[in-house]
């Protein structure tokens, strides 16, 4: 699950709860429905706060007919962060899975606040070392673990990421809905790979699924390698 870092792969961690306060001082309620442009590639800064849904980072793969997935999004996770605390541009293109809730804020008020309170400043430094690994960790998923590894490994991430207890004996259901084009955008696979494992796992009794709802028991996350 992680080879090199703490991190988890695909999904950063949670905001400072300073940086959550600030959204929700200063930020404006916004939805965007499902697949709905946040940001463009090339975009001026924006910064958003995800409150409930998710979003994605998608970069242009020039070899392939879709976009790939760089990182997901879930509540108390900001969005377009990095860019506007460097205030650069970048080739990402961010949009909503599913409906989604944000805050947005001025990308200004983050840096300010830095500037003010060094010790905010070391924290956020530290925090965004750890996104940083996070997308390390994903591609390093992508790069060397096996299709299957792949997707039992972000199965168990979302989880995870979601502060849901990984039980035995029981069917545990992955808190995101995603499509099985979204699952393989996230981990490099094709919409038909990510079927046939579904279905295999599925006559095994490791995965039930219902529409976009995907139920798993521990016995899929079995011999995961994690260094941590």
């Amino acid at each position: 699950m992680r080879q090199i870092f703490h991190a988890l792969p695909w999904i950063p961690p949670k905001e400072p709860d300073t940086v959550i306060k600030l959204f929700h001082e200063y930020g404006v309620p916004l939805t965007f429905h499902s697949r709905q442009l946040l940001k463009a590639k090339g975009e001026n800064n924006k910064l958003y706060l995800v409150t409930k849904g998710a979003l994605a980072y998608y970069i242009a793969d020039q070899y392939k007919s879709h976009a790939s997935v760089l990182n997901l999004l879930i509540p108390n996770r900001a969005a377009c962060d990095l860019s506007a605390l460097t205030g650069t541009r970048v080739n990402v293109t961010t949009r909503a899975i599913g409906t989604c809730e944000v805050l947005s804020m001025s990308p200004n008020i983050i840096p300010n606040y830095m500037l003010e309170h060094a010790e905010f400043g070391l924290e956020m430094a530290k925090h965004v070392t750890i996104k940083q690994e996070c997308s390390i960790e994903a591609m390093v998923a992508n790069f060397t673990l096996e299709p299957a590894d792949r997707l039992r490994t972000l199965l168990k991430v979302l989880l995870l990421s979601y502060d849901k207890p990984i039980v035995d004996d029981q069917w545990m259901k992955i808190p995101l809905d995603l499509t099985n084009e979204q699952y393989g955008s996230v981990v490099n696979l094709t919409r038909v790979s990510v079927s046939r494992l579904f279905s295999d796992w599925s006559a095994k009794e490791l995965i039930r699924k219902s529409g976009r709802n995907v139920f798993v028991r521990s016995e899929l996350f079995k011999d995961i390698y994690d260094w941590v």
